[in-house]
């Protein structure tokens, strides 16, 4: 009997096959790198955004402005220079995740004072 080296077809098969179920899982768990995730960078942002709006109103060159007037309006840009905020970039400016030619500079936000440790802020939504 003559002694033959290599694999018969339907071992092969058998390997290809494994081999695609393998390729098939690994794409499934690796496809949510692919995902476009700019909204979440953008809810994130904003939410950071508010909460140093907030301890900007609570101890930021015009909190005494806020508790005297109860609101008052600041932007991103009054964060960033203020040192409360930083900046994406050396000019200053906070990009907007969902377009990176865009800035958030110029976002209004709405500080509302309620008492001393207590103090809402909101941002305009452009319509």
């Amino acid at each position: 009997m003559k002694d033959r080296n290599g694999y018969t077809t339907l071992q092969m098969l058998i390997v290809i096959g494994v081999l695609g179920i393998f390729t098939l899982a690994m794409i499934g768990t690796t496809s949510y790198a692919y995902k476009d995730r700019t909204d979440e960078y953008y809810d994130e942002k904003i939410h950071l955004i508010i909460k140093q709006a907030e301890l900007y109103g609570t101890s930021g060159p015009k909190a005494d402005l806020l508790k005297k007037e109860g609101k008052l309006n600041i932007t991103v840009n009054d964060l960033v220079k203020d040192d409360y905020f930083v900046a994406d970039d050396k000019e200053g400016n906070v990009v907007d995740p969902r377009n990176s030619k865009a800035n958030l500079n110029n976002k209004i936000i709405i500080l509302t004072y309620k008492d001393k440790d207590n103090i809402k802020a909101e941002i305009m939504e452009e319509d």
